[in-house]
């Protein structure tokens, strides 16, 4: 096709995923509200609960605190929106797919089919990692430093939800970890003896990064070094996995 031809088809395929997010960031919002509201809430009042268990028990109040009548409709925004993108990604991948499929050879289209579920799973994963034991774990450990012999705890919900995106899509990120070495490897410039030679300095450089984007506190950095280095682990072992594979075909 020339070239106006493919920004017009661009254009229609954009239209079309902006009416089906839309649509369902309207439904979210007007329908859900409270459901995703509860959802979104449950990893701070996970942390509330362990803490209200211990021996002597650690009380934090499990509602969030809001300085302006407008902040838990701002919140109520972003969630039906963080819900509306993951709900309508794969029609998003459907269309991008559909635009970008027909310019690449065999060879490529087979890669990125072959690559992107696997992505797209592991993302998953790191986000419930995340939603389910490290941010629990994190909010637990951070409410629990504080001396309430001196100071009121109440957590703000902008607050909190700033250190949830944070993570969310950090740990989604950090998860992709393995498809990064295997594409690499496929590009030809690592393989597993490589990797396991650098071993030492990545799992240092996986505790900068940890202390880079995490809180300034050594367990928020744990959290996101650790399963960084096990997924760089796994990434080893499928990159030496497909290497031997390689090898025997070549035979």
């Amino acid at each position: 096709m020339p070239f106006a031809a493919h920004l017009d088809e661009l254009r229609g395929r954009l239209i079309r995923v902006v009416v089906v997010i839309f649509t369902l960031f309207i439904a979210g919002f007007s329908f859900l509200s409270e459901p995703l509201r509860v959802f979104f809430l449950q990893p701070h009042r996970t942390a509330v609960t362990e803490l209200a268990d211990r021996i002597p028990p650690f009380i934090v109040n499990d509602r969030l605190s809001v300085l302006s009548a407008l902040e838990p409709v701002f919140f109520d925004l972003k969630i039906a929106m963080m819900v509306a993108l993951l709900v309508g990604l794969p029609y998003l991948l459907f269309e991008l797919w559909g635009f970008i499929a027909a310019g690449l050879f065999k060879k490529e289209r087979k890669a990125v089919t072959s690559f992107l579920p696997w992505s797209i799973l592991l993302a998953l994963g790191g986000m419930s990692f995340g939603y389910w034991i490290a941010i629990p774990l994190l909010l637990e450990f951070l409410y629990s430093m504080v001396d309430q012999a001196l100071m009121i705890q109440a957590y703000r919900l902008s607050d909190y939800f700033s250190l949830f995106l944070m993570f969310t899509f950090a740990l989604a990120l950090v998860f992709q970890l393995p498809m990064i070495l295997l594409g690499l490897q496929a590009a030809g410039f690592v393989d597993a003896p490589f990797l396991r030679k650098y071993r030492r300095h990545f799992i240092l450089g996986a505790f900068v990064l940890g202390a880079v984007f995490t809180p300034p506190e050594p367990f928020s950095q744990f959290l996101m070094a650790f399963p960084t280095v096990i997924l760089y682990e796994v990434g080893i072992f499928l990159v030496a996995l497909r290497g031997r594979k390689a090898s025997e075909k070549s035979l």
